[in-house]
């Protein structure tokens, strides 16, 4: 299926693992669910194999813009599961074709929305990983569509099962601290000031255009993909959008609240200095630095981060230690 550019997103806007193979082959027997992935970079194969181990997923297709990461993902489930999910470059002709039972949204964040939206439109259940969207308005858009096709959507806030924050949960809720009046929530990283990295033409087996989809089109830059798109406004929303929706996430589920009475946020680039994105070479365009405010009913909430002056003090308090 081909579609240019503009057409696209006109319609858009209107509408451990060899050792544990054995056992996953098991499991995938009996699986219950077809299931897709929709973006198979890193984490979205540590979604898909979780899937695959819990004996509930057959993964029957898998999809990506690159076929230099979706390649080797299929290969993996190959080998975890004895089946060869269908490989597919367009999320649109895979729901088409397959109508899986569970879609898996693991795509840069400004892709999430859309697929998500066609995804429950489709009949299927959905796994989005975090931030659900790129703005508020995405993400309305989102729980309405979800409301209107009656399908699950469960986001990836993976850390309210981890083990570690269950237990500093009951261990908060209990009142073993007292009465929390604030709560300081951080990531803080070195750095310094940023050089620009020379644009490049996008690798083979890449479809830059589509990878940009409903987000300006920018020269390829491999600061940008992969892994890189957080950083970048146009895909993402900073260190906030990235670990900030864990840190208030986990705030949201301890405290028993839903939402702050007011926000005030700050933050620049005084370090990394004014971004930088010509024909030559980028450099990331989000904070380098980022101070949040949010004041609730009985306590107040505190993020920070920054990407200079790592302070060692302050590490194994998060992932500032990585």
């Amino acid at each position: 299926m081909s579609i240019d550019r503009r057409t696209f997103l006109r319609g858009s806007v209107a509408a451990s693992v060899a050792f544990a193979a054995p056992n996953i082959l098991m499991a995938d027997r009996a699986a219950k669910y077809r299931t897709a992935l929709i973006g198979s970079g890193w984490w979205g194969m540590n979604i898909a194999t979780e899937a695959i181990q819990s004996g509930q997923c057959n993964m029957v297709a898998m999809c990506d813009v690159d076929s230099n990461q979706l390649d080797p993902a299929v290969k993996r489930v190959e080998k975890l599961t004895g089946r060869t999910p269908k490989k597919y470059k367009d999320y649109r002709e895979l729901l088409d074709r397959e109508k899986p039972d569970i879609a898996i949204v693991a795509t840069p964040d400004h892709w999430h929305p859309l697929i998500t939206i066609a995804a429950v439109e489709a009949g299927a259940h959905v796994y989005v990983e975090k931030p659900i969207s790129h703005t508020i308005h995405e993400g309305l858009a989102m729980v309405k569509a979800a409301r209107a096709a009656n399908r699950v959507v469960q986001v990836g806030t993976h850390r309210r099962i981890s083990p570690h924050n269950v237990s500093g949960m009951k261990f908060l809720k209990e009142g073993r601290a007292g009465k929390i009046g604030m709560v300081r929530a951080f990531v803080l990283y070195g750095g310094g000031p940023e050089q620009p990295r020379k644009n490049l033409e996008p690798p083979e087996g890449l479809d830059w255009d589509m990878w940009c989809g409903p987000a300006p089109l920018r020269p390829f830059n491999t600061k940008i993909h992969p892994k890189g798109f957080r950083q970048f406004l146009d895909y993402g929303n900073g260190t906030l959008g990235d670990w900030g929706v864990h840190w208030v996430d986990q705030i949201l589920w301890i405290m028993e609240e839903k939402w702050p009475k007011t926000v005030f946020s700050t933050g620049g680039r005084p370090i990394k200095g004014p971004p930088v994105n010509d024909e030559r070479g980028q450099t990331t365009d989000s904070p380098d630095h980022q101070l949040a405010t949010y004041e609730f009913e009985d306590f107040t909430a505190y993020w920070e981060h920054r990407q200079f002056a790592g302070n060692p003090a302050e590490k194994g308090a998060g992932p500032s230690t990585r």
